[in-house]
């Protein structure tokens, strides 16, 4: 009985942390263009909530238009560190509730915004 309950009290433990397990790493593309980006770590990853009529926060990622806006203030040209939309996957807060995007995922967005964030090659 007492090896039951402590079984239970580690799932009990393990369930209620917030640890998420990183995908495993897909071989890319590696072009830095938006529509590599986008079919590669946009479209699977984040479409979810940020595209559509009514994106999530008012982000909607397959419209690079609104993606490069500097009122949305998500990518400074040049710059991934101090890019929001790059320091929010890094850090693991993007994408919410799901499972972190591979370090290659995330070094793609950083090349991309490092590289100019271009749309086309």
């Amino acid at each position: 009985m007492r090896f039951l309950s402590c079984i239970l009290t580690f799932s009990l433990l393990i369930s209620s942390c917030n640890y998420r397990e990183e995908k495993t790493p897909k071989v890319f593309n590696m072009g830095s263009s938006f529509l590599s980006v986008t079919k590669q770590v946009f479209k699977p990853n984040c479409y979810g909530c940020h595209s559509g009529v009514n994106p999530a926060a008012g982000i909607d990622l397959s419209n690079y238009s609104n993606l490069i806006n500097p009122e949305v203030g998500l990518i400074t040209f040049g710059d991934p560190l101090n890019s929001t939309l790059y320091l929010n996957v890094q850090s693991g807060r993007m994408p919410p509730g799901g499972p972190r995007l591979s370090d290659t995922e995330i070094k793609m967005i950083y090349d991309w915004i490092k590289q100019g964030a271009n749309e086309k090659f």
